[in-house]
């Protein structure tokens, strides 16, 4: 194992030679902090309740824009595509998108919110979840926008990710046209994805389910049984690869010959909250940078534990995965 984790250590200092495209349903992440001490204690509306001040509020970019966003933070060239609403949040996510260092090109929908997702906290403890989207798919125009864009884009990179959240961005032709391309011109191509959508992907290189999405797929999946259980859903998803994060477990995966089981390290979680992106960012690069499927998976599976002690939608750099490596090597 160290010889491995020495390799890995090496393998980040090529991440400068890679260049990744994302493609997906892009949020944005809301985090507002109360704390009692800054509250009023009584709110003259509600008798009997605080009237909370917000103490922070955080905004980052979620779901494809997290996956960006990591590979950015690890000083990786990467180039985001998707959908926005037309409306003042498109205008934050362009300026997070560039503070980040992302190329992206993003499709106003007029007929669409963009996704919002804000989380209330309450002297730290999580409270509640506020969505504000829209879900429909996108038409055939835009969708063909959106294809024509990709097409041009997938010969400058080494592996694309499409991230699906359900929020519209996909469908059964734009997904297999960008996996048709991919293949042709041998473009390895990483898939996170919701199980109603599992079949808009089918042959692509990996699929990325978690544990919660893979029981969807297939109800008798059990971390008891993971090997079978992995066999089973690699034939029933038709793809090459297949990866499942097992969360505090690590990380499981069939390749379509060998089978094998990353455990997860032993580190104290803060917030789960992207901590699958990670997984998938930290994947597509290994894959893009020769790793075996097996030495990626380990190396996805240290950036999750950097970033699972971490609060709120938080990204990884090198300096934090290399010293992490570093400090697990006996």
């Amino acid at each position: 194992m160290n010889n491995i984790r020495k390799k890995l250590i090496d393998t980040i200092q090529h991440f400068g030679n890679i260049k990744i495209l994302v493609i997906g349903d892009i949020m944005l992440d809301i985090y507002e902090f109360c704390h009692s001490e800054n509250s009023k204690p009584i709110d003259s509306e509600q008798p009997g309740k605080r009237a909370y001040r917000s103490h922070e509020i955080i905004k980052e970019l979620g779901g494809a824009g997290n996956v960006a966003t990591n590979l950015a933070s690890l000083q990786i060239p990467v180039t985001l595509v998707g959908v926005t609403g037309n409306d003042e949040h498109y205008h934050k996510i362009v300026e997070l998108a560039r503070l980040h260092n992302i190329n992206y090109f993003l499709h106003q929908d007029h007929s669409r919110l963009t996704t919002v997702k804000a989380r209330l906290y309450v002297d730290d403890e999580y409270l509640l979840r506020r969505d504000d989207e829209s879900i429909h798919k996108i038409d055939s125009d835009i969708s063909n926008i959106l294809t024509d864009k990709i097409i041009t884009e997938v010969s400058k990179c080494n592996v694309v990710i499409l991230s699906d959240y359900n929020k519209g961005i996909f469908t059964l032709k734009n997904a297999q046209k960008i996996i048709n391309e991919c293949r042709k011109q041998q473009i390895p191509i990483v898939v996170d994805f919701k199980p109603e959508n599992a079949v808009f992907f089918k042959g692509a290189d990996l699929m990325v389910p978690n544990d919660t999405e893979a029981k969807q797929l297939l109800p008798e999946f059990s971390h008891t049984e993971l090997e079978e259980s992995m066999i089973k859903l690699h034939n029933k998803l038709h793809c090459n690869k297949l990866v499942v994060t097992l969360g505090a477990n690590g990380i499981g995966s069939f390749d379509g010959k060998e089978y094998f089981h990353v455990h997860g390290n032993k580190v104290i979680a803060i917030d789960a909250v992207g901590c699958g992106d990670t997984v998938r960012a930290a994947l597509s690069v290994g894959i893009a940078l020769g790793l075996s499927l097996k030495d990626a998976a380990i190396l996805a599976n240290d950036a999750a534990a950097v970033i699972v002690q971490k609060p709120a939608t938080a990204s990884i750099t090198r300096k934090e995965l290399t010293e992490f490596i570093s400090n697990t090597i006996e």
